[in-house]
This record gives structure tokens, C-alpha cells and sequence, in this order.
């Protein structure tokens, strides 16, 4: 029972860290997420008590899922419905960014799912512009004129014309692969 308890909170043990990974592709994930992390303040590299709980919180409110398993099944899903929507993958990478916050993912799971979900994306779409306006333009669609979606429109606004912009660190189109 212990065990079956254990796998359904905590994820494998895993020794991957962020040193082992190409600082582009985490700059890439990093852009990609942008509106999501200026709107809702998430950081991925944090790991602390709070941000675990916030993630977790988030994840059963947003999503509900509570435990592993049901984040698992979440990403799963988003990624075979519809392979081709920047909004389904967008939220897949979101998904497994914050997963990995609340402890339910290794970084290597959420890294895979990121690479994957990316690479779908730029198939997608051409540029940070064109992803962030078919972003919005769900958002739109699934909330309608929500506060959150005024909050995500001014922070695109914002991610667009600052000059220090994680959209301007890294290329779009850059080829996304895993090297760990």
C-alpha cells in the first residue's frame, strides 16, 4: 500500500538537473511559457515548499489533477486529440512545467513532454508573434473576455516590446532536441 501510495505522489527517482540540459532549449521552454509565467508568476527553476503547493493546488483546481497519475493522463490526452493546436500544446508544456513544481514529474519527463509539445508547435506556427496571437485567440474561445485573458493579452503586449523579452533570447524556429 505504501508503495502504490508513493508511486501515485512521487515521481522516479531521476538525477538529471537543469545543468545537464542545453540552456537554449530551457531558454526556448522558458519563452514558450512566457505569458503563462508573467500572468500566473511561475518559475521553474524554484524548488521550494510553496511553489509545490501552489503547483499542486493549481493543477487540481485548473485541471483536475491531483495526483500523478491524473497529471499523466492530462498531458496524454492533450497530446492525442488534437497534435496540431498551439493551444493544446502550449498547455501540454504547461502541464508538465508545473508538474514538475508540484513533484508529480522528473525534469526529464517534463523536458520530454516540453520537447515533444514544442516541436508540434513550430510545426504549427511560424514565430513567437504567431504563437503568442493563436494563444490568445483560444484563450478567447475557451474563456471568453476573462480577466485572465485581459491579463494574458497585456502580457503579451509586454513580452513583445520589452527589449530584454525572453521571446528575443532565442530563436523560434530553433530545432528543439533532447540531449540528455
Amino acid at each position: 500500500m505504501e508503495v502504490q501510495i508513493q508511486q501515485e505522489i512521487c515521481p522516479p527517482p531521476d538525477s538529471l538537473t537543469f545543468a545537464d540540459v542545453d540552456s537554449k532549449l530551457l531558454r526556448w521552454i522558458e519563452a514558450e511559457q512566457a505569458i503563462v509565467k508573467v500572468v500566473n508568476g511561475w518559475d521553474c527553476h524554484k524548488d521550494d515548499v510553496q511553489k509545490q503547493r501552489k503547483g499542486r493546488r493549481y493543477l487540481l483546481e485548473k485541471h483536475e489533477a491531483g495526483s500523478r497519475p491524473q497529471l499523466i493522463d492530462q498531458i496524454m490526452s492533450l497530446g492525442s486529440l488534437s497534435p496540431n493546436s498551439v493551444w493544446d500544446m502550449s498547455k501540454a508544456i504547461e502541464l508538465a512545467t508545473i508538474g514538475y513544481l508540484a513533484g508529480y514529474l522528473t525534469l526529464r519527463e517534463a523536458l520530454n513532454v516540453s520537447v515533444t509539445a514544442g516541436q508540434r508547435i513550430q510545426k504549427c506556427t511560424s514565430s513567437w508573434e504567431n504563437m503568442g496571437m493563436d494563444y490568445l485567440r483560444y484563450l478567447k474561445t475557451f474563456e471568453g473576455n476573462s480577466e485572465r485573458l485581459r491579463a494574458s493579452e497585456a502580457a503579451f503586449e509586454q513580452l513583445r516590446n520589452s527589449s530584454d523579452s525572453p521571446y528575443k533570447a532565442v530563436p523560434f524556429e530553433m530545432k528543439l532536441k533532447k540531449t540528455w
